[in-house]
């Protein structure tokens, strides 16, 4: 008994750390997979259907949906009002678009910690801007 006493905490410490581990991997995941959705969302823009950035905001969010989106913050390089996606036609076709996806993950188990979580992801532009 006093054997299983010493080690339970342990023990229990050691789950806990696997738990938040999981939580944590499972998060990088979901982040990394929204990034490159958005960055897919945005390498295929329909720019003469008006289709904008809120094409990519909306593709993140939407593989967001496990987590808190509002903890989440997107960043889209070049912005569509910089070059080369501001330029008339052939641009911006074959220029890299990027997606940055940073989440706060907030663990709880077993004291309250907060992390920053970031992913990015890039592609290739395959829309042409209107002449």
């Amino acid at each position: 008994m006093v054997e299983f006493a010493i080690v339970l905490p342990i023990l229990l410490l050691l789950i806990l750390g696997l738990i938040n581990l999981g939580v944590v991997v499972n998060t990088q995941i979901v982040i990394t997979q929204a990034a490159w959705e958005g960055a897919r969302a945005g390498a295929t823009l329909d720019r003469d259907a008006g289709e904008s950035d809120a094409q990519i905001y909306g593709a993140v969010n939407a593989a967001l949906r496990p987590l808190d989106a509002s903890q989440a913050s997107i960043e889209i390089e070049p912005q569509e009002n910089q070059a080369p996606r501001n330029l008339p036609w052939p641009e911006p076709r074959g220029k890299p678009l990027t997606v940055r996806v940073e989440y706060e993950l907030r663990l709880s188990l077993p004291f309250p910690t907060m992390l920053k979580l970031r992913s990015q992801a890039t592609s290739r532009m395959e829309y042409q801007n209107p002449p």
